[in-house]
């Protein structure tokens, strides 16, 4: 502030601010620009959740606000209005969630450690109510940010925008290139600003780029922190396969193209009962992947089960590799042994273990088995408890799922007259209108429509993601499971388990029952796969393909298989909610589960034929440079750059060059000149730097009285002296003073000597 001529207050940054020209424009564009990066981020949220349109309107609204408010108040006040902006939206958000405003200041740790979660690598859609956290974060900064930057003060402008994007940088939401987006505008808008003040000078602009590079490889190195709970992966389930796509951490789990599968085992199960072996639930759908949402919470020695007196059986596992999933048929209500003493249970019932399970590690699971008959679950109705409905994603959608998706499923399901007939028509038509391949290209879109509409064939994720969605779409709550199918069964109640039998399936909830498995996949083609895959495995002796009570058990059992054949009705094993795996007799799946645990509909993971063998090349492997790597290695180099050029290297370096190397010869005065100017600096080095008003005669003659100077410095000073005050050197003189300065330089560098 300050006052006219008139006495008049006047607010100094605003009056320069109302300025309209191309740097100020180009200033106010880029602050516009780093808040739209991280709006961006925040809108690929909430298309997943829902609430898109009432972010984007927010965050307009609060734009709008800070250009109105601009001229009608002071920054402090500013700032003030962005907190409270803040603080009521997350009182929002608190309330909505059912925490409560009260019972979040009570619980002030139990926030700061959700906070420092999400600050080291929890994804934003792993909250329950990412949307509603959203609409808390994003009005403040923008507010703020913009209000700033129409008051032409773009640096500061760029610190709570920055501060946004930074924090979704170290939850892992923002990726590379909104990153590499973001910090460019914010460096744009100081550097832009810096032009406005100077009136175009551009004599910080080393400086600048030096920053810009500093801070994006700052804000891309902080996504390697590490997350809540990253979460440990399959062993041996590596990229490529279908276990390393299924999943890659407990919190998620992966839609990827082309896949191979691994024929070693995994782990050993005794059984009372037949099972899928379930190792993960994911309820939210992101287009492209699963997430879990909610929080992990500890193993207190019980699981809530199904509802009702669902009957028990129990399970022996035992690993035979290093494992990062706890598998157990569903719905485990209780588990038992070193390995589960720490272990973690997910808002949907699954458990984790805290740390990795090695070879050897036993433990024992009790699970619930939910296994109604058909009849039951027609009449168990759609009143569904409020945990089901209102407090999860068990019908959620991506926003932008199209109306045909929803029409298509319409149709499908439009003579089925209760939800469980709603299920089975799913069912029975992606079985019947899809084929089974390994080998598949990752759709670009959301993968539920892109299989529906434009692919003829896929593997298990495929058609239990595509169910899934289909069923939502019909207001029908469903989940997506990963484990494993029940494997090779070697002797009564006993199974082995491969990678092989790495699997998706559907579980939908029915009043009163719970969760019942439900298997989209068709089981004769992944079974054809998984056997032919297991028995080329044991056909080349590799490693893991069995334990020593396997290894003489045939792969298929033909009279199993004949069984199999005659039963050509896939509802029928979803009738009793634990599919194909209670009964082989029952269902397609069983059948093939009775073979040898092809039935698990591992078919998908069945044998992605040679893709990714290990032997010979595989193009899959081939390290390309992405468009970001390249992006980020130029600005590194253009921050090098500038960095050299602000520091002064280069000068220095040429420099010390010349000192070693007199360089091309011209006239020899100059050049005597020259190699004296080099001795000189030499001298200076070791000894002292000649003072002001001492003459070279005199500089010399100190240093011989005080040091032990070489007695060839006096020629070069003479030959110096009669190129400058005398009559000149002629050629002959001043090679010789060239080369005495040379042979001292390299006296000084023995390594150049010796070259």
């Amino acid at each position: 502030m300050s006052t006219d001529s008139r006495g008049r207050t006047v607010d100094v940054d605003l009056e320069r601010s109302v300025g309209a020209g191309p740097f100020r424009l180009l200033a106010l564009a880029c602050v516009a620009a780093l808040i739209g990066s991280y709006v961006w981020v925040l809108r690929e949220v909430t298309q997943v959740v829902g609430g898109t349109g009432s972010l984007l309107l927010l965050v307009g609204s609060m734009l709008v606000a800070a250009t109105v408010l601009a001229r009608a108040i002071r920054p402090r006040t500013a700032t003030a209005a962005a907190i409270v902006v803040v603080v009521v939206g997350f009182a929002y958000y608190l309330e909505a969630t059912g925490v409560g405003v009260d019972a979040a200041l009570a619980a002030t740790g139990t926030i700061l450690d959700d906070t420092a979660a999400l600050a080291t690598g929890l994804p934003l859609l792993r909250m329950v109510e990412a949307g509603l956290w959203t609409l808390g974060f994003a009005p403040g900064p923008a507010f703020l940010s913009w209000y700033l930057a129409v008051r032409g003060r773009y640096a500061l402008a760029v610190v709570p925008g920055g501060f946004a994007l930074l924090f979704l940088v170290l939850t892992g939401d923002a990726g590379t290139t909104i990153t590499l987006v973001g910090t460019a505008c914010g460096i744009g808008a100081v550097g832009f600003g810096e032009l406005e003040r100077r009136g175009g000078s551009v004599a910080q602009a080393d400086l600048l780029a030096v920053v810009f590079a500093a801070i994006i490889v700052l804000s891309l190195s902080v996504t390697i922190l590490p997350g809540e709970d990253g979460g440990a992966t399959f062993s041996g389930g590596g990229d490529g396969t279908l276990e390393g796509t299924i999943d890659t951490a407990d919190e998620q789990s992966g839609i990827s193209g082309q896949v191979d599968l691994s024929p070693e085992v995994r782990f050993t199960v005794e059984s009372e009962e037949r099972s899928y072996w379930r190792t993960g639930v994911y309820d939210r759908f992101a287009g492209d992947e699963w997430i879990r949402s909610g929080p992990l919470e500890e193993y207190d020695g019980s699981i809530d089960g199904p509802p009702g007196d669902p009957e028990t059986v129990n399970q022996h596992v035992t690993a035979q590799t290093e494992l990062g999933v706890l598998p157990g048929a569903a719905q485990q209500v209780g588990l038992e042994g070193p390995p589960v003493r720490h272990a973690e249970v997910s808002a949907h019932g699954q458990p984790q273990p805290a740390d990795t399970l090695v070879e050897g590690d036993e433990y024992a699971v009790e699970s619930a088995i939910v296994d109604p008959d058909p009849d039951e679950l027609r009449a168990a109705g759609a009143d569904y408890p409020d945990h089901v409905i209102d407090d999860s994603d068990y019908l959620q959608l991506p926003e932008d799922t199209s109306s045909e998706f929803e029409e298509y499923s319409a149709e499908v399901t439009a003579d089925a007259e209760t939800n469980y007939d709603a299920a089975v028509a799913i069912e029975q038509y992606l079985r019947s209108s899809k084929g089974y391949s390994l080998e598949v290209d990752q759709p670009s879109g959301n993968v539920a429509e892109e299989f529906l509409f434009e692919m003829d064939e896929g593997y298990c994720v495929y058609f239990a993601t595509s169910m899934v969605q289909m069923l939502r779409a019909e207001e029908i709550p469903a989940r997506y499971a990963t484990g494993y199918t029940s494997g090779q069964e070697i002797d009564d109640g006993e199974y082995v388990v491969r990678g092989l039998d790495a699997h998706a399936w559907v579980e939908v909830y029915f009043p009163d029952h719970g969760w019942v498995a439900f298997e989209p996949t068709p089981g004769d083609a992944r079974e054809d796969e998984h056997n032919d895959r297991l028995e080329e495995a044991r056909e080349d002796g590799h490693d893991g393909v069995d334990i020593e009570e396997s290894e003489d058990v045939p792969i298929s059992d033909d009279e199993d298989d004949d069984e199999s054949e005659g039963n050509e009705e896939p509802n029928e094993s979803d009738d009793d909610g634990q599919a194909d795996d209670d009964d082989p007799n029952d269902t397609e799946p069983d059948d093939a589960d009775d073979g040898a645990n092809v039935d698990d509909g591992n078919g998908d993971d069945g044998a992605s034929a040679d893709a990714g063998s290990d032997d010979g090349f595989d193009p899959r492997e081939v390290v390309t440079i992405t468009r970001e790597q390249l992006a980020i290695g130029l600005l590194a180099l253009v921050g090098l750059a500038a960095g050299v050029r602000r520091t002064g290297a280069t000068r220095r370096v040429r420099r010390e060059f010349r000192l070693y190397w007199h360089g091309r010869r011209g006239d020899p005065d100059e050049d005597a000149q020259r190699a004296y100017r080099r001795l000189e600096r030499l001298l200076a080095r070791e000894y002292r730097p000649r003072r002001r008003g001492e003459s070279s005669r005199q500089y010399l003659s100190a240093l011989s009285a005080a040091e032990s100077v070489d007695p060839r410095t006096e020629r070069v000073a003479r030959c110096y002296e009669r190129a400058t005050y005398g009559g000149g050197v002629d050629r002959e003189a001043a090679d010789e003073a060239i080369e005495i300065v040379d042979e001292l330089a390299r006296e000084r560098l023995p390594l150049l000597d010796r070259f």
